[in-house]
């Protein structure tokens, strides 16, 4: 997943108040993937609707 915030990585470094760090995708990327998640389940939902789906 790129994105233009982490150099085309998709991921960025988030140190928590207790020094610890974590890796975590950004927010372009993590909202990208969420709207083809929503895209995806309306397509299930609609072929499950057609009866297309089995």
């Amino acid at each position: 997943m790129e994105c233009p915030m982490c150099g085309g990585a998709g991921r960025i470094l988030v140190r928590l108040p207790g020094g610890e760090e974590v890796e975590a995708a950004c927010l372009e990327c993590l909202d990208r993937e969420a709207e083809e998640a929503w895209e995806e389940e309306d397509e299930v939902e609609r072929l499950w609707e057609t009866g297309e789906l089995f």
